[in-house]
């Protein structure tokens, strides 16, 4: 007799029949551009769940979240230059961990960055990665 399963799934089958979502279609530009609704808290919310589901660690974005913060202690216009260069160091930090978490957040990333073009866009953006990664802890993410 075989030791196959029979068709009877585990459960780590049953994530990878799961449709993938589209995350960077799901994120609405106009969260950064007005700020944030119901809507993206919600969004925040399962994205974070879906990074702690998909291993991403808190610690592979730790600098650039760093990085985010002290530009917003100096202010986004005096330091647009140190802003400008996040987005190499993020498709850095995505080359290295080759981790589909870490690969959705800078899709994710990437859409609102190029949407950034002043104080309170930066401040929007800002408070979205804040929610994205506190629901990621809260979830458990690491």
């Amino acid at each position: 007799m075989s030791h196959r399963n029979h068709g009877i799934r585990s459960r780590g089958d049953r994530r990878k029949d799961q449709p993938q979502v589209n995350w960077v279609e799901k994120f609405d530009t106009d969260w950064i551009e007005t700020g944030i609704t119901k809507e993206t808290v919600d969004f925040t919310r399962s994205f974070g769940k879906d990074l702690k589901d998909k291993k991403f660690s808190n610690s592979q974005i730790r600098n650039i979240y760093g990085e985010l913060k002290r530009i917003e202690l100096k202010g986004y216009e005096k330091e647009k230059t140190s802003f400008l260069l996040l987005k190499p160091k993020v498709a850095y930090a995505t080359a290295r961990q080759k981790n589909t978490g870490m690969t959705n957040f800078k899709k994710v990333f990437d859409k609102a960055y190029d949407k950034i073009d002043n104080e309170r866009s930066f401040s929007n953006f800002i408070q979205i990665i804040e929610a994205i990664l506190a629901y990621h802890k809260s979830f458990g993410g690491n």
